[in-house]
């Protein structure tokens, strides 16, 4: 598979895997130097590093860890097809394998011990009780944990979380419910996306909708 085409899947456009654009003095566009009209004689981060091996710098381009091989980049594409079939048919819930930083939604690891873990359960609790006032749903339920939950940043924070609830009406289900929520830091704004039992297509999402 071409970079052009990986890239397309990736949301990275067409021009992901092409060369590094620089200005008129030789600055990397995008590097802080770039936008300075009397850049700092040591200049930023991406201008002084040192010299990289011509591996590495292809690596850089192509959105490779440095010190990746040549053989080992299909592999990783792989991963990262994977990857973003895995997170588009499950609107940001599940998937197996995390190829790496770049990438749109990552795993947040030891949910219970993450910083934000108490908005998490908050936004978890008030989308469950969101739900349980809509006149259409029957069944009641009460949030017993946050199974596992993956993060994404962009306009505002996302939480796709995999919720275990206790279903109240009949008194001992216990089931699953994929949860979607936002907030965004500055101006405390908060707001449930979705909230749906597993398996069901969200009201909501920023991958679209799939036909049932």
């Amino acid at each position: 598979m071409a970079e052009s085409e990986l890239g397309t899947m990736m949301g990275l456009g067409l021009k992901f895997g092409g060369d590094v654009k620089r200005d008129a003095s030789g600055k990397i566009m995008g590097c802080f130097c770039a936008f300075r009209v009397a850049p700092s004689p040591q200049g930023c981060v991406l201008c002084s590093r040192p010299p990289l091996h011509p591996d590495d710098e292809e690596n850089l381009h192509l959105g490779y860890a440095i010190g990746t091989l040549k053989e080992h980049r299909p592999y990783i594409d792989q991963i990262r097809i994977k990857y973003y079939q895995q997170i588009h048919e499950s609107y940001g819930f599940d998937f197996d394998d995390f190829p790496g930083v770049e990438v749109q939604i990552e795993p947040i690891l030891n949910v219970k011990d993450n910083v934000d873990f108490g908005i998490m359960m908050k936004l978890a609790n008030r989308a469950i009780q969101e739900y349980n006032e809509k006149e259409h749903n029957v069944f009641k339920y009460k949030v017993l944990e946050i199974e596992k939950a993956n993060y994404m940043v962009g306009g505002y924070e996302q939480y796709f979380m995999t919720v275990k609830v206790l279903n109240l009406t009949i008194g001992t289900s216990i089931e699953t419910f994929y949860i979607n929520v936002a907030r965004r830091i500055p101006d405390r704004f908060e707001e449930v996306l979705s909230c749906n039992p597993k398996g069901m297509v969200p009201e909501f999402s920023i991958f679209g909708k799939k036909k049932r």
